[in-house]
């Protein structure tokens, strides 16, 4: 019967795409449904129509696939990528700086000097020359230039950072470091503050004497007492050795800060203690402020950025320089770009310097009539479809199923029986989750109006429904079939 049920379901399926069903969707629908069929056929010796009630259960299944389908809206964020373009610089031996005149689009703050937030990209011209013989261009030894200061490093680490500049055995060197600073935050008495590789747990605390007294443990795992008071300063660090210290200051320590960072400590943690008090309950309390300095990078002048592009370090003026290094010797390589080929800047700005080549009559590359600079940076955009949604049964034996196959009323399904307690055997199931006065009283109902279309909460899951359709004869439940798919 069932494989008879489920090619007639298909037919029906078929019967309904060519009908019209102005119904709207409710969310019931055949993944997420089970419609319960009658078995009885005789009783009493009298037979049921449970064929009857079979083609109207197939029906009700064939209108919940098509609840099913819905128009949805499908979003994807796709990059697409933009070129941006300078005007045509010509060599003419000069030293060129990129300006937003030129290259309104740059997409990077360039200026004529490096200060504030400005980075300078600079190309000598005087030392970029045409190579006839390859019909390239050939950039030399520091032919480009990008100057920045201690605001405007290229090493992003993300947050706050601060680099410093400074001379260690005669080579000039830089130290970028990681900063924290942390304004006004309050521990009580038995907490711990955790800052780096450095922790400290508050064991006492005098109001009075506005003073209390720690456990520092330090990052090799050593632990000492300490008192701080109100209004001092405690700097703890590892110097670049790896040693480590403890130094009390009256004042903000400002000068032996700078020192310590410019001999490329690896951490240094300065905490204050700013207030003493009783908090709620009583609890003893502290208020401090701290700042924290991790050491993240470090170069000295000719160390690698990344490929040819290496550092000049200028700790006078804290300027740090990545330039185009060419020394074969070194292992540094000449430095050709020809058609179709570009200079790319060792940033994330996706500058390129590019080459435009004059040619003669035959196409061949005779000469270079300039350079512009090219930003390839990618538009994000996205784009919505709208197109059939559909949320079905990939099973059709689990979607209509007979009143034996249902032990109980499962957690994640709505489930609708079809036929009344006397062919349908699920009504027993009904009576055991809902009780017999429940059940009494839709009985009565049936027999008063000749059909129901009944809903209750499902007893394992109240997000999902049992739906109870149900009539005297196969012809009433049929009507209750049809004045349900009509309320949908």
């Amino acid at each position: 019967m069932k494989r008879a049920l489920t090619l007639f379901m298909g037919l029906v399926v078929l019967g309904l795409l060519l009908t019209p069903i102005n119904a709207a969707v409710t969310g019931i629908n055949s993944s997420n449904t089970v419609i319960v069929l009658p078995t009885t056929k005789i009783v009493n010796g009298v037979p049921l129509h449970i064929g009857e009630d079979a083609i109207t259960g197939s029906r009700l299944g064939a209108f919940l696939v098509l609840q099913g389908v819905s128009q949805g809206t499908y979003t994807k964020t796709v990059s697409i990528p933009v070129e941006y373009h300078s005007v045509l610089i010509p060599d003419e031996n000069q030293t060129y700086k990129l300006n937003s005149r030129d290259m309104p689009d740059v997409g990077v703050n360039v200026s004529d000097e490096p200060v504030g937030h400005g980075v300078v990209i600079q190309v000598n011209f005087s030392r970029v020359d045409f190579n006839s013989t390859k019909k390239a261009v050939e950039f030399t030894d520091r032919s480009v230039e990008i100057v920045f200061n201690e605001n405007t490093t290229p090493l992003d680490i993300g947050g706050d950072y601060k680099v410093v500049a400074t001379t260690v055995d005669g080579k000039d060197t830089m130290y970028f470091y990681a900063y924290t600073e942390v304004d006004s935050t309050s521990s009580s008495l038995g907490e711990s503050l955790s800052v780096g590789s450095w922790s400290m747990k508050f064991v006492d605390i005098n109001i009075n004497q506005e003073e209390m007294l720690i456990d520092l443990i330090y990052p090799s795992g050593m632990i000492k007492q300490k008192t701080m008071e109100k209004g001092s300063y405690y700097i703890m660090y590892v110097d670049a050795n790896g040693n480590e210290d403890f130094e009390t200051f009256s004042t903000y320590p400002s000068a032996r800060i700078t020192e310590l960072l410019e001999r490329g400590v690896k951490e240094l943690f300065l905490f204050a203690p700013t207030d003493f008090f009783v908090g709620v309950g009583g609890t003893l309390m502290v208020t401090y402020n701290y700042w924290y300095y991790e050491k993240v990078k470090q170069y000295q002048d000719g160390d690698v950025y990344s490929g040819q592009w290496v550092w000049d370090i200028d700790p006078n003026n804290n300027l740090y320089i990545l330039y185009l290094h060419v020394n074969e010797s070194a292992g540094f390589k000449r430095v050709f770009i020809g058609e179709g080929a570009t200079l790319k800047l060792p940033t994330n700005w996706g500058l390129e310097v590019v080459p435009v080549f004059t040619k003669n009559n035959e196409g061949e590359i005779i000469g270079v009539e300039g350079y512009r600079f090219v930003r390839v940076a990618s538009v994000t955009k996205t784009v919505a479809i709208t197109a059939p949604k559909v949320e079905a049964t990939d099973d059709v034996y689990k979607f209509i199923i007979e009143d034996t196959q249902l032990k109980d009323f499962p957690s994640d399904k709505n489930v609708i029986i079809v036929g009344g307690w006397v062919s349908n055997k699920a009504w027993a199931l009904l009576e055991q989750a809902y009780g017999k006065d429940t059940v009494d009283a839709i009985k009565s109902e049936i027999e008063q109006k000749g059909y129901v279309i009944k809903e209750l909460k499902n007893p394992n899951n109240q997000n999902y429904r049992v739906i109870i359709l149900a009539g005297k004869t196969y012809a009433e439940t049929r009507l209750a079939v049809e004045k349900f798919m009509e309320e949908m």
